[in-house]
């Protein structure tokens, strides 16, 4: 069984939540992106870089509709439900984000290492994309 599949609240409260934690954990600045439906498809963050270096823009993803397909196999009777497989999406990466934070708080990583995979290029790019685009330009050791 899918995580939150059990979901009561609408999207918009896990959104909420994600912004809460964020803006209380040291984010300087949210936007939202929406997808076609005007549906809220990521949230776009900054944080204050390491030593005093300007700031660290990070984008990050709510891919509700690749869940959906997850939701799907899952034999979850509710996943042609758009709403549905938004909200529990949602709810998932708001779980995701406070387990990271449980992480910050401890002091055993720093708020730009949590979020390393999704930091953004002057193109635009996460780390993530440039690297999946170019995976042989990315070889360590």
């Amino acid at each position: 069984m899918i995580k939150n599949s059990g979901a009561t609240k609408g999207a918009q409260h896990y959104i909420s939540k994600v912004q809460d934690s964020l803006i209380s954990h040291g984010a300087i600045g949210i936007q939202m992106t929406f997808d076609a439906d005007r549906r809220i498809s990521g949230i776009v963050f900054a944080l204050p870089a390491p030593q005093g270096g300007g700031q660290l823009n990070f984008k990050l993803p709510c891919e509700w509709q690749k869940f959906q397909v997850v939701i799907k196999n899952d034999g979850n009777s509710r996943w042609k439900q758009d709403e549905y497989c938004y909200k529990v999406a949602w709810a998932c990466l708001k779980d995701w984000i406070e387990a990271q934070m449980a992480l910050y708080e401890t002091h055993m990583v720093s708020m730009p290492q949590i979020f390393l995979p999704f930091v953004v290029n002057n193109n635009g790019q996460t780390l993530f994309e440039q690297v999946a685009s170019q995976p042989d330009k990315f070889l360590l050791g």
